[in-house]
């Protein structure tokens, strides 16, 4: 799946329709995983290597008919040791893989999947990710 994660689609539920408080969010980060993370956030599936580490997302335009898009390049570190394949891109709040509160907000598919060699840099370049929210009549 990808989108919204459960816990974040909830959080906005509650907020705009059941007049709760917004849960205070705390510093976005990109995240790489191995597999589709799902909208549980499934633990093991987020990149374990030494290298690794997620990496602040930085700002993201102001909104614009509902839609924004990152406003600055985000770069993970160098790939060492081993060459790992990554298939999703994750936003999660909380720094650390080894955080238990950490919250995954949205993930996506990446086009296809990407095996990352030894000194191989991941990317997301500024205005590459782009989001909007859709509402689905079931």
């Amino acid at each position: 799946m990808s989108g919204f994660s459960t816990s974040l689609a909830n959080a906005i539920i509650n907020a705009t329709l059941r007049g709760q408080a917004f849960p205070a969010l705390r510093t976005p980060y990109f995240a790489l995983f191995t597999s589709d993370p799902t909208d549980a956030f499934t633990a093991g599936t987020e990149v374990n290597a030494v290298w690794y580490q997620r990496v602040p997302t930085g700002a993201f335009a102001a909104p614009n008919n509902g839609a924004s898009y990152n406003s600055v390049r985000a770069e993970f570190p160098p790939v060492i040791g081993a060459q790992v394949t990554v298939t999703h891109l994750g936003i999660v709040e909380g720094g650390s893989a080894a955080d238990p509160t950490a919250t995954l907000m949205y993930s996506e598919p990446l086009p296809s999947s990407r095996t990352l060699q030894i000194n191989d840099v991941f990317v997301v370049d500024s205005q590459q990710l782009t989001g909007d929210f859709t509402l689905a009549l079931l």
